[in-house]
């Protein structure tokens, strides 16, 4: 799992005129939050952590979610907590159990430890927010905006819905945008009232509601792959997994980021064998897969250095 630095930012005084509250309650079963949250309105804030191995995770917990001002607002907005743990301590958590969470964390497009999605009781999220922050003020600051976010959306989804035609097509659409890209396509009940106007799917919105399913049955795929792989690399099983990942990357169906992901992984296996021209042209081919993503332009700095040291070599 990859954990991203959570820089320090400007503090906001948004907690300090909260009264104390107990502390919170922290559902751990997605489904059973889901339908107590349902006819009440309520928000729902799920946290994807890993408890005991992941830094960023143990900060947010103890430093935001742990402390009174974090409770205060908690109670205040009548938010149902969620937390989806993926502990790596053997025995911590039932296989069933950590089977389930990874299936929502593939569902929802989970890659980055850690994460929280606030969503709706239909499980549509509109907001995601990814890292920590220095202070509870300053995270607090997120959901609150968070918090305008859903209103507006709220808002225009209403004003949509008393249109008609092209009208009502352009107002859900324009709503449905003010959620970041990524989550647009979990937003299923506003995809099939856009679909219904769009058959022609001229705004694109059920082409990637579409991939986002084919993106879930790829991660899936890939997990798998790297259980199957996993352990100390060694001169027979490098090249047992470059020939599959090899394989899986002759497929016309595997999405950018999955190429980018299988691409990585021959490029590392052909770093360990010592054959960098190999592993640069690998890396070079991940890159190219997905070039306008994070993950991409994580990649140049390797590919700079690899080519400066095959330079130096030569």
């Amino acid at each position: 799992m990859k954990i991203p630095f959570f820089p320090a930012l400007a503090v906001f005084p948004l907690a300090a005129v909260m009264v104390s509250a107990a502390a919170p309650v922290w559902e751990t079963n997605l489904e059973q939050a889901l339908k107590k949250a349902a006819g009440s309105g309520r928000p729902v804030l799920v946290d994807f952590t890993g408890s005991d191995w992941c830094p960023g995770c143990i900060y947010l917990r103890k430093n935001i979610f742990d402390t009174e001002a974090f409770a205060n607002y908690a109670e205040g907005k009548n938010f149902m907590l969620v937390e989806l743990d993926f502990p790596r301590t053997a025995g911590k958590m039932p296989p069933e159990q950590l089977k389930l969470h990874e299936e929502l964390m593939r569902r929802y497009g989970i890659s980055v430890f850690p994460s929280v999605l606030l969503m709706e009781a239909d499980g549509a999220p509109y907001a995601k927010i990814v890292g920590a922050c220095k202070t509870a003020e300053e995270y607090l600051q997120k959901l609150e905006d968070a918090g305008k976010t859903r209103l507006k959306l709220k808002e225009d989804v209403a004003a949509a819905r008393t249109l008609e035609g092209k009208e009502k097509l352009e107002k859900l659409v324009q709503a449905i945008r003010l959620l970041p890209k990524d989550l647009q396509p979990l937003q299923k009940e506003l995809i099939a009232e856009i679909s219904a106007l769009d058959p022609e799917d001229k705004y694109g919105f059920a082409g990637e509601a579409e991939k986002a399913v084919v993106m879930a049955a790829q991660r899936l795929m890939m997990e798998e792959f790297y259980k199957k792989h996993a352990g100390a690399f060694s001169a027979d099983k490098i090249p047992a997994g470059r020939e599959e990942a090899l394989q899986m990357l002759d497929r016309k169906d595997i999405l950018p980021a999955i190429r980018l992901e299988i691409a990585k992984y021959i490029s590392d296996g052909y770093a360990m064998e010592r054959n960098y021209p190999k592993a640069l042209e690998y890396l070079k081919m991940a890159r190219d897969a997905d070039p306008e993503s994070r993950e991409a332009r994580k990649l140049e700095p390797w590919i700079g250095n690899m080519q400066k040291h095959m330079n130096d070599w030569k």
